[in-house]
Formats: structure tokens, C-alpha cells, sequence
């Protein structure tokens, strides 16, 4: 028995070493790794495109999720961030890039850039259903939008050829638009697959450029809506006011900020922009996704 015991005792140090052994082997690797790569100890973030970009809608002051992705940055890797912002609220995607290559300031900041964020779209398809507004029907408007993404697209693989003659190296990444619409018709789910086909474009164009990369912010549609349920009460409160409702005017009113409004992600004052809280759900979608692809910025090259 006591054979036995002393053989056990042997086996469990001779193992325990071995297990000793492996992780230090382990930990020796992995030191070996990351002293083979470097962090940078600074970047460059230039943000490009429209009132998203520019902030509108922020209380803090902040720009939007330039400002507070630069912080996020600051703090979480513990690294020096410049920020340039080149927001303008109203700008379809050929408006952005008819500023680029005429304003050299511009020009030299995407030249410099480390990293590129950019918002676009949500212009071009506002546009396009307050063009199309008194549509016959939820099917005629859908028909419109399809039609329009076809020079959306155009427009939009024009400005990142643009972006990408200033700046071939720095990943670019592409926010994703939402719905503003939703509260006020979320019976009406034509409007979620309208800005679904326009965000499509973005995530299209982004993986072919090969190192741009797209954001979601879809979520920003729903707001305090979160489940299935809290939607399926809000489609039957809407059904049973549609019929107090001119619904023409409403999304027009909506369109251009002239109703009030109840997403508590969406700022008030114009029923439309995303508040401090939408902003900072767009800054965590887009850490999410910068988290994801630091070796594209993060390290050394």
C-alpha cells in the first residue's frame, strides 16, 4: 500500500511539473509574441461625412462619436489620439466628396490619417422618400428606393475612390444608418427595409475595398423598444390612432423634425439625430468593431 502511495505522490509531482513546465512554455510563447509586435504610442482619426459625424443632436459637446471615440481610445489603450472632424449636417454622399476635393485642409488631414470614420447615406435616403413621399403605396415607394440605391452605390464608390487617392493605407469605418421613422410607424416595415437596402451598399462597398470595415447602428432605430413584445404594442397603439392620422403629413413632419417624438435615443429637439445616449450607443458599436481589427491600426507595421 505504501508502494502504491509513494508511486501516486511520484506520478502527481512528475505531472505537476510537467503541467509547470507547459505553462511556462505557454507564457515564454507568448511573451516571444507580443515582443515581436509593437503598439503605436499615437493615431490620427479623421471622421468624414454628414450632421452624424458632426454631432448633431449631442448636448456634451462631445461631436457626436468622434469626440467620444477618441476618448474611449485615450483610455482603453492608453494611447495619444488626434481627431479631426469633417461633419456637415445635411451632406449626401457627392456633397462629402465634392468638399473633399475642393477644401485642401481636407486633403492633408486624410493624407495623415491612421484611421478614417465615416457616416453617409442616411442624406441620400432621406432625400429620396421626401421625393417620393405621396407614393401610391408601401410596394411604390419600396419600388422607388430600389431604384434610387442604384445611384447611391455610384455616388458612394465614387467617394471612397476619392478618400482612397488621399489615403490608400488607413481602415476606414462605415457607419450603418437607422430609422427615425420607427415610433411614429412602426406598423410600417417597408421603412426598416429601406434603410436595410441603403445600409447593404455600405457593408458591400466596405468589403471591397479590402480594408474598410461596417458599423451597425441600426439598433438606434428601436431605441427603449428592445423585445419583440414592447414592438408588438407600439405596431397595435399605432394601428388604433392610423385612422386620426394623415400619414403623409406625419412622415413628412417626421422627415424634417417638426413632431415630437418617443425613442429615447433620439434627441428631441429635431426628432431625427441621435441624443448623448444614441451617441454613445454608436461610439460602443464602433469600439466594438476597432477592438476587432486593431492590428490594422494598433500595431506597428
Amino acid at each position: 500500500m505504501r508502494k502504491v502511495l509513494i508511486s501516486f505522490i511520484a506520478i502527481v509531482i512528475v505531472g505537476a511539473g510537467v503541467l509547470f513546465g507547459i505553462k511556462n512554455w505557454q507564457h515564454h510563447s507568448l511573451n516571444q509574441s507580443l515582443s515581436k509586435t509593437e503598439k503605436v504610442s499615437h493615431i490620427n482619426l479623421v471622421a468624414l461625412g454628414d450632421s452624424l459625424t458632426e454631432g448633431v443632436g449631442d448636448t456634451q459637446k462631445l461631436q457626436g462619436y468622434s469626440g467620444r471615440i477618441a476618448k474611449e481610445l485615450r483610455e482603453k489603450y492608453d494611447i495619444s489620439v488626434t481627431m479631426k472632424n469633417f461633419g456637415k449636417a445635411g451632406d449626401r454622399s457627392d456633397q462629402i466628396e465634392k468638399r473633399l476635393v475642393s477644401q485642401s485642409d481636407f486633403q492633408n488631414s486624410l493624407k495623415n490619417a491612421d484611421v478614417l470614420v465615416m457616416t453617409v447615406g442616411g442624406n441620400d435616403l432621406q432625400q429620396l422618400l421626401l421625393k417620393n413621399i405621396t407614393a401610391s403605396s408601401p410596394k411604390a415607394l419600396s419600388e422607388a428606393v430600389i431604384k434610387g440605391k442604384v445611384n447611391y452605390q455610384i455616388r458612394l464608390a465614387k467617394l471612397l475612390k476619392t478618400v482612397r487617392g488621399y489615403n490608400k493605407q488607413a481602415p476606414i469605418f462605415i457607419f450603418g444608418n437607422y430609422n427615425p421613422l420607427y415610433v411614429h410607424f412602426a406598423n410600417r416595415e417597408d421603412f426598416n427595409d429601406d434603410v436595410k437596402k441603403f445600409n447593404a451598399i455600405n457593408a458591400k462597398l466596405a468589403t471591397r475595398d479590402g480594408n474598410a470595415y461596417y458599423v451597425s447602428s441600426f439598433d438606434l432605430t428601436y431605441g427603449q423598444f428592445k423585445t419583440k413584445s414592447q414592438r408588438q404594442k407600439l405596431v397595435k397603439q399605432i394601428e388604433s390612432d392610423s385612422l386620426e392620422k394623415n400619414a403623409t403629413k406625419t412622415m413628412t413632419a417626421v422627415l424634417t423634425g417638426q413632431t415630437g417624438v418617443d425613442n429615447n435615443w433620439i434627441s428631441k429637439d429635431d426628432n431625427y439625430h441621435p441624443n448623448n445616449k444614441g451617441y454613445q450607443y454608436m461610439t460602443s458599436q464602433l469600439f466594438h468593431v476597432m477592438k476587432r481589427e486593431e492590428k490594422h491600426w494598433l500595431i506597428k507595421h
